[in-house]
């Protein structure tokens, strides 16, 4: 199976620190952000190193991702693939179907959100063709990643209604991805293109996570997110809470 990290992100809501750092490699101790998912997919009991590649699409300060993952990944074969014009999530997912080329399922991850090895795990072995991972949702959600559940589907992937909200965690068949190609206002963005094709009849199964631990959160200022975030990683990953 092919996996994706999206890693192409400005960070605009990181400020200064965007201009010199690739959000998903903010230093949490001596650990960038995104090497904990990395490791957590390494782990996963679900991926066969021997069969299994995983391509990080990148862009902004790209090198930084470079540098730090090289070739492989303990033993995990890496490349990289330029998203060129940063135009959103579905123009990266049509980006990564267009240059991939792939022939099963694709599982992707936004790089700014952690994902636990059991997560992936489920995510990998689910017998969804398309799928979500959804979890509880909060107060300063966007509205536009809550998600309708009906049963053991998606009915709703965009302005959805209920408690549960789009972490930016899927599997998603090639021809699905290579379709997002209907633009929202400025940007192409994969909820919208995906519930266009759940509305002409893609069925979309969904996984629930027991959290979202993410980087793009602004309450009650983008910092006090960050911190929150970095506190609870390093205390599931058996680390010193700073």
């Amino acid at each position: 199976m092919d996996i994706v990290c999206l890693a192409a992100g400005k960070g605009t809501r990181f400020g200064r620190l965007g201009r010199y750092l690739q959000k998903c490699m903010l230093p949490f101790g001596l650990t960038p952000f995104l090497e904990f998912s990395v490791r957590n997919l390494r782990a996963s009991a679900a991926l066969d190193p021997a069969r299994d590649r995983l391509t990080f699409l990148v862009g902004h300060h790209g090198e930084q991702v470079r540098a730090y993952f090289g070739d492989a990944y303990d033993g995990l074969p890496v490349r990289y693939l330029e998203q060129g014009e940063a135009r959103g999530t579905g123009h990266a997912l049509a980006r990564v179907a267009e240059a991939l080329t792939p022939d099963a399922p694709v599982l992707v991850w936004l790089g700014d959100l952690y994902v636990p090895a059991a997560l992936f795990t489920g995510a990998l072995r689910h017998e969804a063709a398309n799928l979500l991972t959804l979890a509880p949702g909060g107060d300063d959600d966007n509205a536009s990643v809550r998600v309708t559940t009906e049963g053991a589907r998606v009915a709703q992937a965009w302005y959805g209604r209920g408690p549960l909200a789009d972490i930016g965690l899927w599997k998603l068949e090639p021809g699905v991805m290579a379709a997002m190609t209907e633009p929202t206002g400025a940007e192409i963005r994969a909820l919208p293109n995906l519930q266009r094709q759940i509305e002409a009849g893609l069925e979309v199964g969904w996984l629930e996570a027991d959290e979202w631990l993410h980087l793009g959160g602004t309450e009650p200022t983008p910092e006090a997110n960050v911190l929150a975030v970095q506190r609870r990683v390093l205390q599931l990953e058996g680390g010193d809470t700073p």
